[in-house]
């Protein structure tokens, strides 16, 4: 990982410490980048659970459903394509949270840099803690 994407890393978790990103790879002919990580509402109360996650950037969005049985939860296989090559796009994570005694939502939102460093694999980890 170059020095750039990992001070963008840690500036991440610095800004949000409710979030955190590790590197992944990608490769650097492939537009196609893979999310995946896990994600806590516990922020909002412990009936709340995460219910879904959608991630945006200015040429590509995609969402997942998310079934957790407590605040905590995982998500895998979220795709955005095309992802730039180089400095890679800059992209925004909205987790959805649901109390499972009313029924109401609750949102965080995360802005990230989403990248493709060169590798053998598509896969990145996201994690909206």
């Amino acid at each position: 990982m170059s020095k750039g994407a990992m001070a963008s890393v840690f500036a991440l978790a610095l800004a949000f410490p409710v979030a955190g990103a590790t590197a992944a790879s990608a490769a650097p002919t492939n537009p196609l980048v893979v999310l995946r990580g896990s994600v806590n509402c516990s922020s909002f109360g412990p009936a709340f659970v995460p219910t879904a996650l959608s991630v945006e950037t200015a040429r590509a969005s995609n969402s997942t459903v998310i079934n957790a049985a407590t605040p905590r939860g995982t998500y895998s296989q979220l795709s955005l394509n095309p992802v730039s090559p180089d400095a890679g796009d800059s992209a925004s994570a909205t987790l959805t949270c649901t109390s499972t005694e009313d029924g109401l939502e609750e949102t965080k939102v995360v802005n990230f840099q989403l990248t493709r460093p060169p590798g053998a694999t598509v896969t990145r980890t996201l994690n909206v803690l």
